[in-house]
């Protein structure tokens, strides 16, 4: 028997990412046919109540942290099944294994991916012509949502590393900085790890009161911050004794965000 089509809407603020992702299940998934796109909360609501998807991928906190939960919370008796897409293991992720609710990380692996879709093109099988089924999903989908939101205060994250993962709260990081596609994290208590996400994710996933974009390729924790020089250029000094590059067209922008610091 056929495997059903599914048409897919994939809502992301990040256009590469939507991109991205639409290429990697036209070659893994093809059984997936995405249908349409949305880069924020009012244009997936547009295009949900234009396109009528049998399957959502949700980035959960474009951009503000909340925008995918507040999606749901706001079509509380929609039928289109959900792929959370996350760049963290935050609590999040604990909420959705606890509820059995589909995920992928980012950066996306094409097996996480195709072992996401089956589990979908599977569920949506069994729920067509089953409303028992279909309302079960709809408790566990909006059971995570109520959870996460419960515990929205929880901002611990995690990164990988080749013996296993570390587990941090934001404010220890001291200044992150890009080394190619990936992240070196420098942490407070002068630890440093390198994760595979960009610094554009890490840059849209913290605080920007409290973390700000000083240069291309540097990120910095301004509580952490120890003083500005003008010394052949542009620096943040931190307190850990790093010197941290800023951008000439930066340095305005850092000075207002950091003078009452």
């Amino acid at each position: 028997m056929e495997a059903p089509l599914l048409r897919a809407l994939l809502v992301d603020d990040e256009e590469l990412a939507r991109e991205n992702l639409r290429m990697m299940l036209a070659d893994e998934r093809p059984q997936v046919r995405v249908v349409g796109t949305a880069d924020g909360l009012a244009s997936a609501r547009q295009r949900i109540a234009e396109l009528d998807p049998d399957l959502v991928f949700l980035d959960i906190r474009m951009p503000s942290g909340t925008e995918g939960l507040d999606l749901l919370e706001g079509l509380p008796n929609a039928r289109f099944m959900v792929i959370f897409v996350t760049a963290f293991k935050d609590y999040a992720v604990q909420a959705f294994h606890s509820n059995a609710v589909d995920y992928i990380l980012k950066p996306i692996d094409p097996d996480e991916l195709g072992a996401a879709v089956d589990k979908a093109l599977r569920r949506w099988d069994l729920m067509s012509g089953a409303q028992d089924e279909s309302q079960r999903y709809r408790h566990d989908l909006h059971a995570a949502v109520r959870s996460i939101k419960q515990h929205g205060g929880s901002t611990r994250l995690a990164v990988d590393h080749s013996k296993g993962f570390k587990l941090f709260e934001p404010h220890t990081i001291a200044h992150l900085e890009a080394d190619g596609n990936c992240t070196l994290l420098h942490f407070t208590d002068g630890s440093r790890y390198l994760d595979t996400r960009t610094l554009k994710v890490y840059e849209d996933m913290l605080d920007p009161l409290q973390f700000l974009r000083v240069h291309r390729s540097h990120l910095i924790n301004v509580d952490q911050l120890r003083e500005y020089l003008r010394d052949d250029g542009h620096w943040a000094v931190m307190k850990d004794g790093a010197r941290v590059p800023i951008a000439r067209e930066r340095v305005q922008a850092f000075v207002d965000a950091t003078r009452g610091q």
